[in-house]
């Protein structure tokens, strides 16, 4: 399952799968109201259900990485194992994060609906350019999807990141591979760090990357997420 960032949707992964299955789950959209960490995770695993699978491995990135962690503690019995890509950090992090994503952040916990406009003007720049052409023109894409109904969603997701989470990151038992650039700004290293000390099963992949990491390492993140061979 692939877990998207904020400001995306599921058509910014990368479209080469390399023999793997890539479920791509949209959070954008309208707004739902009373949506949480918890209630997400139930969503998800809805999803599954539906589909017919029993277990899964999760790529989350971005502020996706918090709602991987989230499905993971609250339906352990079902997620095998985690890539953790630039990840949004606990609350208590939050002052590693760009002050653009700390001020905006700040906004929506007071009210959502101060958050949604100056999230909105940033939709409509383009994303950064990345190396290959292909990759860019899915992070746009992404981009361009997530903002179809405008910026509230995000803005409410923001709100409740910064908050606590519901769950505690030592019930999350699957093992998690912690993908992180060295030069990312947007989440900056330091919280990789933390995961690393707080997480139970936790790796840490620490390469010459920006936040943008997901797409110059997609082979190797879905090969980490990927359930392992059972007998």
């Amino acid at each position: 399952m692939y877990i998207h960032g904020g400001g995306d949707s599921r058509l910014s992964r990368p479209a080469e799968t390399h023999g793997v299955r890539v479920i791509g789950v949209d959070r954008c959209g309208a707004r739902v109201r009373g949506r949480d960490l918890r209630s997400c995770a139930a969503e998800l695993v809805a999803v599954v259900d539906e589909l017919g699978i029993e277990r899964f491995g999760v790529v989350g990135w971005s502020a996706g990485g918090p709602h991987a962690l989230a499905l993971a503690a609250l339906a352990p019995e079902r997620v095998d194992r985690i890539s953790l890509v630039a990840s949004m950090p606990p609350p208590d992090l939050m002052r590693h994060v760009h002050r653009d994503v700390r001020s905006v952040s700040r906004l929506a916990r007071i009210s959502p609906r101060l958050a949604t406009r100056p999230l909105e003007r940033w939709g409509r720049q383009p994303v950064p350019q990345l190396t290959d052409g292909e990759h860019t023109a899915a992070y746009q894409a992404g981009r361009t999807d997530s903002f179809r109904d405008g910026g509230a969603w995000l803005a409410q997701e923001l709100a409740y990141l910064s908050r606590p989470w519901g769950f505690e990151l030592a019930d999350v038992r699957a093992p998690v591979a912690v993908w992180w650039g060295k030069n990312d700004v947007v989440t900056r290293p330091p919280i990789a760090q933390a995961y690393l000390e707080r997480l139970p099963h936790a790796e840490l992949h620490l390469v010459d990357d920006g936040h943008q990491v997901l797409f110059s390492r997609w082979r190797e993140i879905l090969a980490d997420a990927a359930p392992r061979t059972r007998p």
